[in-house]
């Protein structure tokens, strides 16, 4: 399955008519609460957001207006950074107060010319060109969650040539949903079926839908966070405004397209991502002479609240998410007293680390390594001042990566014989070797850190575990 997501260029069809789009994005979506991190037609499927693939099955549009409410700035942002040119937002001031109270927002002049509708949260991967009023149809598996014409079911798409009727119908509506009475107000109407439809509307389509999409590229699933590839860049969006930092000469960054409050965005870098062969040992060569620079002639900084306070935190959250991870928990056979363990670890060694320039999350799913370059994104500069903290986000890395995650969720054997490989490597590097115990642990609470910040619950309980198997072993050694 292709993936879409690329940009919509104005090239229009040798037609007589001027032809928009209206996606409606101001609702909350309450059926994919529980299982979208954002508003759902940001909804990461395959590389890009749903919306990307609704813009990407039309060909002949002059301008697309997007209505925006309820999280509408983030809807907003992520446009803007994936470089669509011909949108128009439309801010709908009382969103929240249903499907066709909303259309009544909509300013008059969006209908002056004939215009597709597409719903937010589903697309075809080409909707047809047609020149009468119609309804598009499709065939999900279960029909019951989707409006109906006797034995048709509406997809959502829709286009109006007759749009000033039909904002008049709208206008005159006294119901509060369903956009397929307003078309069937229409004095002339026709229907017409999709040859492929996706949605993502409920939590059982949305899953179906995710599987027919392949990835280019593979990512920890955080809940606070989505990353994006469309129309050749990488976009990174947060829940929350973020003070993000991509300028670090030590650990060069591609050059940003743009920096706004809840998202960056940067050219996508041609590279190995997660490198193996070749690749691993001209980034390890690198890293180990910046180390070796830093671990002789920096001085000691005491950093607190990087390893035991924010460990402590995270120890707390996974307690809450479940309280018997504050308990005794059998692993492998071995009874172990969670809490006993994180405070049993010897803070003083950990605490104490080497000042120096930091990438801040310095993973090999960071770093892109290309024949002339290597990139290093989603610096945390400024957060992290110890070069143990780079020292030990890599090294954990090397273990826990986006290529072996789903056979750490099975609790399958998730490291493979190239991990092994690059694994012996940095064992054999003198900041390994003099300071193995220091690593160990800092590899341990890293772990621990990762634990309760992932979507997956399973992933979750796997990392906790594993930390707690790994720092209950070392603490004791």
């Amino acid at each position: 399955m292709e993936t879409g997501c690329q940009n919509l260029n104005s090239d229009k069809t040798e037609e007589f008519m001027i032809r928009n789009l209206l996606i409606p994005c101001s609702g909350p979506g309450t059926r994919s609460a529980g299982y979208t991190k954002f508003h759902k037609t940001l909804n990461r499927i395959g590389n890009c957001a749903v919306i990307d693939h609704i813009i990407a099955s039309y060909t002949d549009i002059d301008t697309i207006y997007v209505t925006l409410g309820y999280q509408g700035d983030l809807v907003r942002e992520y446009l803007t950074h994936a470089g669509y040119t011909n949108i128009e937002y439309i801010e709908i001031d009382n969103w929240s107060e249903g499907q066709i109270a909303s259309f009544k927002q909509i300013p008059e002049y969006v209908f002056d010319n004939p215009l597709y509708y597409n719903a937010c949260d589903n697309w075809s991967t080409s909707v047809p060109v047609v020149d009468d009023n119609t309804f598009f149809t499709c065939a999900p598996e279960n029909s019951t969650h989707y409006d109906t014409d006797d034995d048709l079911v509406y997809s959502g798409i829709s286009f109006m040539r007759d749009s000033t009727d039909y904002y008049q119908a709208i206008r005159s509506a006294t119901h509060n949903r369903n956009d397929l009475l307003l078309m069937k107000e229409l004095s002339s109407l026709q229907h017409l079926a999709l040859e492929d439809w996706y949605d993502v509307g409920n939590r059982e389509s949305n899953s179906n839908t995710k599987l027919n999409f392949k990835e280019d590229f593979s990512v920890l699933d955080k809940t606070h966070q989505e990353v994006y590839k469309v129309n050749n860049r990488i976009v990174k969006l947060f829940d929350l405004a973020t003070d993000i930092n991509v300028h670090n000469n030590t650990f060069p960054h591609p050059q940003p397209v743009l920096k706004t409050s809840n998202a960056l965005s940067y050219p996508y870098a041609n590279g190995t991502v997660n490198p193996y062969g070749d690749d691993f040992l001209k980034l390890l060569d690198n890293l180990r002479r910046l180390w070796k620079y830093s671990l002789t002639n920096n001085a000691p900084v005491f950093t607190r609240e990087l390893w035991q306070d924010k460990t402590w935190q995270r120890f707390e959250m996974m307690c809450q998410l479940d309280e018997k991870y504050a308990d005794v928990i059998t692993i492998d056979g071995v009874d172990v007293d969670c809490t006993k363990v994180v405070e049993s670890i010897d803070w003083d060694i950990l605490n104490t680390g080497t000042l120096g320039p930091c990438h801040g999350d310095l993973t090999v799913d960071n770093i892109v390594v290309s024949d002339t370059n290597i990139y290093y994104i989603d610096h945390r500069q400024g957060k992290v001042n110890d070069v143990f903290y780079d020292v030990c986000k890599f090294y954990q890395s090397l273990h826990v990566h986006s290529n072996n995650l789903a056979n750490l969720v099975a609790g399958k054997d998730f490291i493979t014989r190239d991990d092994a490989a690059r694994l012996e490597l940095f064992r054999d590097s003198d900041v390994y070797k003099n300071n193995k115990h220091k690593i160990e642990l800092g590899v341990g609470c890293l772990w621990l850190c990762m634990a309760p910040l992932n979507v997956d619950s399973q992933l979750n309980h796997q990392l906790f575990t594993w930390a707690m198997k790994h720092l209950y072993y070392h603490s004791a050694n």
